[in-house]
């Protein structure tokens, strides 16, 4: 197929140029009405802002230029077929998950994937066995799940349906995932891939993680607007196998997705896709070489030290900076300074700092990038030095088991007594309540959990460090929701 049509692009900017009159919604009305205060910076997206008028199509029963579109982007990434998503990648894991598990199935899920994914299983009623991930020592990073992992957690739960990785991780880091499908696939079990940030792993390159595609994985969901040039919100969904009944699918992306999907954001969908068919693998390779000169050139600072480009068998994608900050070093503070000087970090962890680097063959391995990060991360600690207590416990992985189940199934949860306690106080309690850091919106407690002392640890260190909580603060203002076990 010709990966330079725009089809859905094309179609929107062909409407627009008749300078057509609405009777139609949205209620901007093709952007002559709306706010003044805002319309000069609105007017040009308002003009492609339709809906399902005549020659549009429709998302949810696609026959035209969305269809084309997405074919387009199936046949990008080698996959049966791919569907367009405007919930990000939060929809597509509820979709994937709900259409392939149901009430009373096992799951065994890596434990540090999104939120979304927990929420998918728990409305699909499934049981989560949750496979921890191996951590670095030296950087405190959680990786991917190691092979011997995920092969004794299928024997130990040979009736489990689905698997669900995710791939690479926040910081970047690919696990090597044919092995993995291999495992699942033997056992009966389909392999679920939370793939939001890998969107452009396209090719397969030593440099960079292997996309879960080519591993053969059954349905795999990739947030565009994370690593590709797509408006925040825009994802999509790849069926790689007959494992996956499409129809199911297709339900519950209806179900869950709005009857009026934003044109903007399917526009910006399919004009992303074509960016990245547009490097070519001598651009690719052009492109590597930039970025890793570039990260080699701040390999290690007073106080901080950047993470490795491959860590055992878990390989980091160029894309991704990540400074790990030492004992002496207040990540918040850290943060301050850089923002100080306009550079605005992905994810700041009371352990680290996380930068996500544009998808662009030039300009990454110039001297104004590098002096600019240098005067972001260097100085003599000034400004920066505040003694962080248990930083071992931090990077330590306090799991010495391979897997776990919650100690209280959800379908249990729901029957029992909850009531609050100080924070403080919950060791060895059951979690009522999911409490997530985000960015980036992985949950450090889940519901059914006991509550540990690492647990506590962490709390306290989010809480030194200033960290959002998308859960809210309540568990810290009038106590974190528990049951009596």
């Amino acid at each position: 197929m010709d990966q330079s049509k725009t089809p859905l692009y094309d179609k929107v900017m062909e409407h627009q140029k008749k300078s057509p009159i609405s009777f139609h919604v949205p209620g901007h009305k093709n952007g002559s009405v709306f706010n003044k205060m805002g319309k000069d910076i609105f007017e040009q997206i308002l003009r492609i802002d339709v809906t399902e008028i005549e020659g549009m199509d429709d998302l949810h029963q696609p026959d035209g230029v969305i269809q084309e579109a997405q074919d387009l982007a199936a046949n990008l990434y080698g996959v049966k077929d791919t569907f367009f998503l405007v919930g990000g990648s939060t929809v597509g894991n509820l979709a994937a998950i709900m259409s392939s598990l149901k009430t009373g199935d096992k799951v065994i899920v890596q434990r540090n994937s999104h939120q979304s994914v927990f929420h998918g299983i728990e409305l699909a009623g499934a049981t989560p066995v949750f496979i921890h991930p191996d951590v670095d020592v030296e950087t405190g990073l959680s990786l991917g799940v190691s092979k011997y992992a995920l092969k004794e957690t299928i024997e130990r739960f040979p009736m489990a349906k689905a698997i669900i990785l995710t791939n690479p991780t926040y910081e970047g880091y690919g696990q090597p995932l044919d092995d993995h499908v291999e495992l699942a696939h033997h056992a009966g079990m389909i392999v679920i891939i939370d793939e939001a940030h890998g969107a452009h792993l396209v090719l397969k390159d030593s440099h960079w993680p292997v996309s879960s595609i080519h591993a053969g994985a059954d349905i795999i969901i990739q947030s565009a607007h994370k690593m590709l040039p797509a408006m925040t919100m825009t994802a999509f969904l790849h069926i790689n196998s007959s494992r996956i009944n499409k129809g199911r699918v297709k339900n519950y992306l209806r179900m869950l997705q709005s009857s009026s999907p934003s044109y903007p954001l399917m526009v910006s969908l399919d004009l992303g896709r074509a960016y990245l068919a547009k490097i070519l693998e001598s651009d690719w390779s052009r492109m590597t070489d930039h970025l890793l000169q570039f990260k080699e050139g701040l390999n290690r600072g007073d106080g901080w030290v950047r993470s490795p480009n491959r860590i055992n068998q878990y390989v980091q994608d160029p894309l991704k900076l990540v400074f790990v900050a030492d004992e002496y070093i207040s990540t918040d503070t850290w943060k301050e300074k850089m923002e100080s000087l306009n550079v605005f970090p992905e994810l700041v962890t009371p352990n680290h700092i996380l930068l996500t680097l544009p998808l662009t063959v030039d300009g990454l391995a110039t001297a104004d990038w590098t002096s600019l990060m240098k005067r972001s991360l260097l100085g003599e600690k000034n400004g920066y030095v505040i003694k962080r207590d248990n930083i071992k416990k931090f990077t330590v992985n306090e799991n010495e088991s391979i897997f776990s189940e919650a100690v209280v199934p959800l379908s249990q949860l729901l029957e029992m007594e909850v009531f609050k306690v100080p924070w403080t106080e919950s060791i060895g309690l059951v979690a009522a309540e999911t409490i997530t850091p985000y960015p980036p919106g992985i949950p450090l407690i889940m519901k059914g959990e006991y509550i540990s002392e690492y647990h506590i640890v962490q709390l306290h260190r989010h809480i030194e460090n200033k960290t959002r909580f998308q859960t809210g603060d309540s568990w810290f203002k009038d106590g974190i929701s528990v049951v009596m076990k």
